[in-house]
């Protein structure tokens, strides 16, 4: 397993619900319904060929619904040399945050450490759920 698909996976794991909230088993696991793309992301799709952007989507849905939890608050797929940060909100909106080469992201989460399992974008490690809401 790659490094950075294990830390994905570690990073979801992180964002479930403690144990104060209603339980994940009762709440509707998510499906990606829509994909936006931030800023900083956008910026980069523009130089992307349609295929690549089809890819991207592509996996990135697949990979979010596969994890079948309600809400995602951050994770990484990796895709054609690349991984891409996203996470999924309740409502079925997914967010594309970054496009980082797969060597840089190792790198980043090298760097943060025990914080990876937090979540590693190019501004760093964010540790709060409440990053994006749609």
């Amino acid at each position: 397993m790659h490094t950075s698909t294990l830390v994905s996976r570690m990073i979801a794991m992180a964002g479930q619900p403690d144990e104060t909230a209603p339980a994940t088993e009762t709440q509707p696991a998510a499906r990606v319904k829509r994909i936006v793309w931030s800023a900083q992301a956008a910026a980069l799709r523009g130089s992307l060929s349609a295929r690549a952007v089809y890819d991207i989507e592509t996996a990135v849905t697949l990979d979010l619904d596969s994890m079948e939890l309600p809400e995602i608050f951050f994770t990484s797929v990796e895709i054609g040399g690349r991984v891409i940060t996203c996470d999924l909100d309740a409502s079925g909106t997914a967010s594309i945050f970054g496009l980082i080469d797969a060597g840089e992201y190792d790198d980043l989460v090298e760097e943060a450490g025990d914080d990876a399992l937090f979540g590693v974008d190019w501004d760093g490690v964010y540790i709060t759920p409440a990053r994006t809401r749609h």
